[in-house]
């Protein structure tokens, strides 16, 4: 366990999140332009059915945990496991994870290396679907509406989330479990506005049918602390200043 100070305030791992209600997507993409967006990481996306890789899309809206209320909008491609002695071994990888709080973006950065930014995010809950809208500098730049799906049953989660702040791979433990789950093929409509991040998701052929999609209604998670990944990526700068200190 570590100790981290975010902004004149202590953050302990791992980080809990007791109450969240999250809304995700499934889609199937060219693997050779999912291979380019993330080619700063050194990862691999995991190839599915020949030539395609698996992105994810989702937003979230954190009700009680130690880094306090706000909505996030993930953008995630699914990745081979580096050095995974496990043949098939998969993680996300997260290429842009926007904020609406700069609590979280700080802490998020910091601990680790999550492309966390601040900027404005939405989340409104309807009869029949639900929608994040996201924006930048006050325009568009992407609103993903998830229809209701049927209750389903979907098993706690642990997975690796990997991220890539300051040409530095990380790897962090992500547990997950929740109630009131709900899923069904398809059931995505996607907006994209006129700009950099929307850009990026029409290289990946955005607006596009998902595969799945589905929202869970009470969500709690734990983040343990981000262990350095042995890669040499590419070098990239993405022009950020250390925010944290740590302590042990």
């Amino acid at each position: 366990m570590a100790t981290y100070e975010v902004l004149g305030s202590q953050v302990s791992t791992p980080v809990e999140i007791r109450d969240a209600r999250s809304w995700f997507s499934t889609f199937a993409v060219p693997l050779d332009s999912a291979r380019d967006l993330i080619s700063y990481s050194g990862l691999e996306p995991s190839p599915i059915m020949g030539k395609r890789a698996l992105v994810s899309l989702g937003f979230v809206r954190y009700v009680d945990g130690d880094l306090g209320p706000y909505h996030e909008v993930v953008v995630a491609v699914i990745v081979s496991a580096p050095g995974s002695k496990k043949s098939g071994e998969t993680g996300a990888f997260i290429h842009q994870l926007p904020v609406n709080q700069p609590f979280t973006c700080a802490a998020g950065r910091g601990i680790w290396g999550f492309p966390k930014f601040v900027t404005d995010i939405e989340i409104d809950e309807g009869l029949h679907r639900d929608t994040g809208t996201l924006k930048i500098d006050g325009e568009l730049a992407l609103k993903i509406s998830i229809g209701h799906g049927v209750p389903t049953r979907l098993p706690d989660t642990s997975l690796a989330a990997y991220s890539c702040g300051d040409g530095v791979l990380r790897r962090t433990e992500w547990r997950l479990d929740g109630e009131g789950s709900r899923g069904r093929p398809g059931g995505v409509k996607i907006e994209l506005g006129d700009n950099a991040f929307a850009d990026e998701l029409r290289i990946l052929g955005f607006p596009r049918r998902a595969l799945m999609s589905g929202s869970m209604r009470r969500v709690r998670m734990t983040f343990g602390d981000a262990e350095v990944v042995d890669l040499e990526p590419p070098s990239t700068t993405d022009g950020s200043d250390s925010i944290v200190g740590v302590s042990k």
